[in-house]
């Protein structure tokens, strides 16, 4: 869920820094506080995690707010976030939407075909080894693999996405 919270926070403050700093605090909050936690589910986790991700923003902007004050009074301007820091947030944020139309994309292949490429590549097992574990030829991996990469292929969001991306 890093990437969510990094763009989040990158999107609430506009400073990378402070987006990353926050992202860290979050999840060292979440790990500090585990034996607190009551869920039982992913969903339960998720929401556990983004409360203690909004109150960590609630003190970031009544801290902010303090500091802002201080350097108007003295006529200074905060640090911008180096070109450097900005882009590494933008890259972050724009892998999160890549994975988030993979996985859409993915929901729309047959389960075996979800199969095969769960198998392949998260897995990362050979064809023969995808073979051997389904009970199926060599060739119906292979038939199963191509027709779900041509799939993917034709997602025409998942084009944007990657073309956003490397553009």
């Amino acid at each position: 869920m890093a990437p969510s919270v990094l763009r989040f926070f990158a999107r609430q403050t506009r400073d990378s820094q402070a987006a990353f700093d926050l992202t860290a605090e979050t999840f060292s909050k979440a790990f500090e506080k585990r034996e607190d936690f009551r869920g039982v589910s992913d969903q339960q986790a998720a929401a556990w995690l983004w409360s203690i991700a909004r109150h960590q923003l609630a003190r970031y902007r009544r801290s902010r707010s303090v500091e802002m004050s201080a350097l108007s009074r003295l006529g200074l301007q905060p640090p911008a976030p180096s070109e450097d820091e900005l882009r590494r947030v933008e890259r972050l944020i724009a892998i999160e939407d890549i994975r988030r139309h993979i996985r859409v994309a993915l929901d729309t292949l047959p389960p075996e075909q979800q199969q095969v490429i769960k198998l392949r590549f998260v897995d990362e097992l050979s064809n023969q080894e995808i073979a051997e574990r389904l009970a199926v030829s060599h060739e119906v991996v292979r038939a199963r693999t191509s027709r779900a990469l041509r799939a993917l292929g034709a997602n025409e969001q998942l084009l944007a996405a990657i073309e956003t991306f490397e553009g």
